[in-house]
């Protein structure tokens, strides 16, 4: 057995043996699930878009608290994502992307997940992607918890639900009560600040405002052999990365207000998109606003909720290149993105039957595309576009029996450029146990094509394709959950999907990159999860997911598809009140880049110390990460390639870094 799931599991039993006694007989005898989640977040909204019990939700779903991300030491989303069962990230430098259950493309941008903020559609309108890393707008500490659901969920919100839907529930001005300031410093003279105020002034209406501001150097000397013919292959101080945002919450009654904002900027150390190695002109810029508005009524007919929803994304990336004469010229993507979308859905209880009825609008009225030359000035060619979305969909939750629920649900989409698709959702769930639940689900999703995909071209390294289609995904789940006592939860669950007319980003034969529905892929697997909790304080989980994807016909390995992921991690109560040590451990096994070629797996283990109220309102925290400085590296996709045709192989992580953290409360 290697020796990393080895400390696994001894970091696992630990937790398990070391428990007194004492602390499993404080409480009585729980012999019910309702009982035993009863300390515990047991409900969830994003599955069926109604509050519903975790097992009673027609997906298999996890949650993460704000306790966990403060435990965990987590600093951006896709750390926490990463933590969790199935999930994986590939950090290529400028942005962190989010694999599930085998399957990331290279190249991709998060497009086959739909992230939502309260609900809200965080997915832009020009690349359709999802913001996972340092360029999601909210600070994680403003999270209450997050909701992650597996599985296809077209049949509820249309595209991007594709692998899965995570919804991130943010705090209210209640849970903050007064103020509070938080600071911390890191590695590659890394520091954020955050100050945030909120209550319920008027005993009716809740307001929350907070921003916060991100600033590092970065790793200031990172090598890539691939680009030796170039400063021997080093990027110089291209690493660096400054970012702030804004959220504020309003809620009065049946009325809610979310508002949105980041502006971000990163250095880009990779050479991508052709451009010249160790050039400081490199870099990614993205400004993110989002506006909702809600109603929310239960009223004596049905319950209603009205969402109106508007979503801007404009992103300023500049790329350093050579021209035909050898001389270098900065090339300069100017692009926007901006939607507007309306949701409206009635819940209604017919005997035994839970009925949703919904439909949604979204007008993406500017999809402009605009790359130009910088130095020398040289207009380029503006794009414009627009479409409209329209979906319908009907959901019933039918208890059959006191222990047997259908799920089931469709939904229909239009859009202007390929027409119709209609998927379904559908889910059995039997509880023949009080503590035990079965559940077995069959789904079908789509991922339209976005504006970037079917319309971007630069001339010089990549060009659009207008005939694209949607790509398909049919998913069949069986999964088995077990409690045990009043402290021990399990899920065993194997999943088989299949995914046609996948969208590959690709080298055409006049060179340049271009989407194309290319081949459709297999997918399958099994997941298993340990978890425990003592209300002494002590936690311990242990998931592990063996997943196998491979393209139909050629029987070739999908790239960027770990074929074993095993993940840890232990919490101990320190003898000082209120602090606790969380020592993490996630591993994942190889995988093939862009050229098929492998790139080794490695074990990464991450410990935090955390004490709460060590003076009166204040928390201080101190994390290591990568504990024992791992070498390793994610794979590199298509476009890692830079001005003198030199391809990436591989890109290299962080190596042991640390962070220290305050946050008072007043």
């Amino acid at each position: 057995m290697p020796c990393y799931v080895r400390t696994v599991l001894i970091l696992f039993l630990i937790v398990l043996l070391s428990v007194p006694a004492a602390a499993q007989g404080e409480q009585p005898p729980l012999d019910t699930i309702e009982q035993l989640m009863n300390t515990e977040v047991t409900t969830v909204t994003g599955a069926s878009k109604y509050q519903q019990e975790l097992t009673d939700a027609p997906a298999s779903v996890s949650i993460i608290t704000s306790d966990d991300i403060r435990k965990g030491g987590f600093r951006n989303l896709a750390e926490v994502l990463n933590s969790v069962r199935g999930f994986y990230t590939t950090y290529v430098r400028s942005y962190h992307n989010i694999g599930v259950r085998g399957f990331s493309p290279l190249g991709d941008f998060n497009t086959r997940i739909l992230l939502l903020v309260d609900g809200y559609r965080l997915n832009d309108g020009l690349y359709e992607a999802a913001p996972m890393g340092s360029d999601f707008p909210v600070d994680l500490d403003l999270i209450d918890r997050i909701e992650v659901i597996r599985g296809p969920g077209s049949s509820l919100y249309g595209t991007n639900a594709f692998l899965a839907v995570v919804n991130v529930i943010t705090r209210s001005g209640k849970d903050i009560r007064g103020g509070e300031l938080s600071v911390s410093g890191g590695s590659f003279n890394a520091w954020t600040g955050r100050a945030t105020g909120g209550g319920k002034p008027t005993g009716e209406a809740d307001l929350l405002f907070s921003g916060s501001y991100r600033d590092t150097s970065g790793r200031q000397r990172l090598s890539f052999p691939e680009y030796a013919a170039t400063n021997n292959g080093i990027a110089q101080g291209l690493d660096g990365e400054n970012s702030w945002d804004l959220l504020t919450k309003i809620a009065w009654k049946d009325f809610s207000l979310l508002l949105l904002h980041q502006t971000r900027d990163k250095a880009v150390p990779t050479a991508h998109y052709g451009t010249i190695f160790n050039d400081q002109g490199e870099k990614v810029g993205d400004r993110h606003t989002l506006a909702g508005l809600s109603y929310n009524h239960s009223g004596s007919w049905a319950d209603v909720g009205v969402r109106l929803t508007y979503n801007r994304y404009g992103v300023e990336s500049d790329y350093p290149n050579l021209d035909i004469d050898n001389n270098r010229t900065l090339i300069r993507d100017d692009n926007l993105g901006e939607w507007i979308g309306s949701d409206l859905l009635a819940t209604k209880a017919i005997g035994d039957h839970l009925l949703t009825l919904g439909m949604e609008h979204r007008w993406q009225f500017t999809q402009r595309l605009h790359s130009y030359v910088v130095t020398p000035p040289a207009v380029g060619p503006v794009l414009n576009h627009h479409s409209l979305v329209q979906g319908y969909y009907l959901q019933d939750e039918y208890h059959i029996l006191k222990q047997l629920i259908l799920n089931a649900g469709l939904r229909f989409d239009h859009y202007d450029n390929f027409g119709s698709t209609t998927n379904p959702r559908a889910a059995l769930i039997w509880k023949p146990l009080d503590t035990t639940v079965l559940r077995l689900t069959y789904g079908e999703a789509f991922r339209a094509p976005n504006a970037y995909e079917q319309f971007y071209g630069d001339g010089i390294s990549q060009k659009g394709n207008p005939d694209l289609k949607p790509e398909k995904v049919r998913t069949v789940e069986l999964g088995w959950e077990q409690y045990y006592g009043e402290n021990i939860r399990t899920t065993l669950s194997g999943f088989y999907t299949r995914i046609s007319d996948l969208l590959e980003q690709v080298t055409d034969t006049d060179g340049l990159l271009v989407f194309r529905n290319q081949r459709s892929v297999e997918s399958k697997g099994i997941e298993l999860r340990v978890e425990g909790k003592w209300e002494n304080g002590f936690s311990g989980r242990l998931n592990y997911s063996y997943q196998d994807s491979k393209y139909l016909g050629s029987n070739q390995p999908v790239s960027n598809s770990p074929g074993s992921l095993l993940k840890g991690a232990v919490t101990v109560p320190l003898p000082l009140k209120k602090s606790f040590a969380t020592l993490e451990s996630v591993y994942s096994s190889s995988r093939l880049n862009v050229k098929h070629e492998r790139v080794a797996g490695a074990a990464i283990f991450n410990l935090t110390l955390l004490n709460r109220d060590l003076l009166k309102g204040l928390d201080l925290s101190a994390s290591i990460y990568n504990l024992f400085d791992t070498r390793y590296s994610a794979p590199s996709g298509p476009e890692h390639f830079n001005s003198l045709n030199e391809t990436l192989r591989e890109i290299p992580q962080d190596g042991i870094t640390f962070r220290i953290k305050a946050t008072y409360r007043f």
